[in-house]
């Protein structure tokens, strides 16, 4: 049946190859960043650095968790059918949990997207409604961040199917 849902236009193992080159150049092109963000101190990039080093925990993450899963998807009429080649041996719950970091993983990098583009506007333009970021900057980003992943989590739990709504109904 995987088979079938991966379809005739790539081969399984060009897509497994693809997805090993992929994982491999995004671990070690991020851990190169995070050494050089944490070697050096460059002072023309300042607090920026640390949304870079977010940027590049997130993806280094993302590559193992994907390294761990090797993701497959499939669209239907009624949506997007997700899989892990290397979870179908597993018990369904197990691999529920693991398709669900997956997903948060993968979907926190337009949350801290979102939070470059604060911080591009808070830093562009000073808004004075916004000066108390600055008073505790590391408190206060942490907190913010913190806050709207709790609402991103809790806003996209109410279109999940079923048993993942039960799953995080238990961990929330």
């Amino acid at each position: 049946i995987i088979k079938m849902l991966v379809g005739s236009l790539v081969s399984e193992e060009i897509y497994h190859g693809y997805s090993y080159f992929s994982i491999g150049f995004g671990c070690v092109s991020n851990a190169y960043l995070i050494y050089i963000i944490i070697v050096t101190k460059v002072k023309h990039v300042g607090q920026y650095r640390w949304l870079l080093l977010s940027f590049s925990i997130v993806d280094v993450l993302i590559s193992l968790v994907h390294f761990a899963l090797i993701p497959g998807n499939h669209m239907t009429e009624f949506g997007f059918i997700f899989w892990g080649y290397r979870l179908l041996e597993l018990p369904t719950e197990q691999g529920n949990w693991i398709v669900i970091l997956w997903c948060l993983l993968f979907y926190q990098t337009f949350v801290l997207t979102a939070f470059h583009h604060v911080y591009r506007f808070v830093l562009v333009c000073q808004p004075r409604w916004l000066d108390w970021i600055g008073r505790n900057p590391w408190r206060n980003w942490i907190t913010i961040a913190v806050i709207a992943d709790i609402i991103f989590i809790v806003k996209s739990h109410s279109r999940k199917p079923g048993y993942i709504k039960c799953n995080l109904r238990n961990c929330v």
